[in-house]
């Protein structure tokens, strides 16, 4: 068996991207957030032992990525290997609504739990909303009774996912490949 590829093997291989990134991360933070990535309960032995560092010096940078907000270790909840509906929601605001109107709407949706992304766009839609129920049918009628008659909402396009191959920098593959 050949041995396993660790994180500390890695870094961008596309110019572009390794210029952007060393605005915000050297090479070893880099190394670090992808080691996290793949485990966000890794040791800081570990992640040292990676990307080359000590325990101390792995955990004072790692601990500086978090305080920073560059890095944040969350859980997440893979809706297709839960086997639950999921849909992306672009939501068009009233302009005519006064702006506290619609940061209160704002406000409103972070706080539902079905609701677990918000991203604000410029352009033709202003909010997407990533959502998720038991069923797409679910998914439609909760939309419907938080988005329909609302003051804020101008209008909304309901997107289903249908399978996510990608996310947060890792590859899903459902028992498909």
């Amino acid at each position: 068996m050949a041995p396993r590829a660790t994180v500390s093997d890695e870094w961008v291989d596309n110019e572009k991207v390794k210029r952007i990134l060393k605005e915000h991360l050297d090479e070893t933070d880099y190394r670090i957030y992808k080691a996290l990535n793949e485990d966000g309960r890794m040791s800081d032995t570990e992640i040292g032992e990676r990307v080359g560092l000590s325990r101390t010096a792995a955990r004072r940078r790692r601990k500086k990525l978090q305080d920073e907000g560059l890095v944040d270790i969350i859980g997440v909840l893979v809706m297709q290997e839960a086997e639950l509906a999921y849909a992306d929601v672009f939501v068009t605001l009233d302009s005519s609504v006064g702006v506290g109107e619609l940061d209160a709407f704002v406000e409103e949706v972070k706080d539902e739990e079905l609701i677990y992304e918000i991203e604000e766009y410029m352009g033709k839609y202003d909010l997407l909303l990533r959502v998720w129920h038991a069923s797409l049918s679910d998914v439609k009628t909760y939309l419907r009774s938080m988005l329909q008659d609302h003051e804020a909402v101008e209008s909304y396009e309901t997107i289903p996912v249908t399978k996510t191959h990608k996310a947060w920098h890792k590859t899903f593959s459902n028992g498909t490949d």
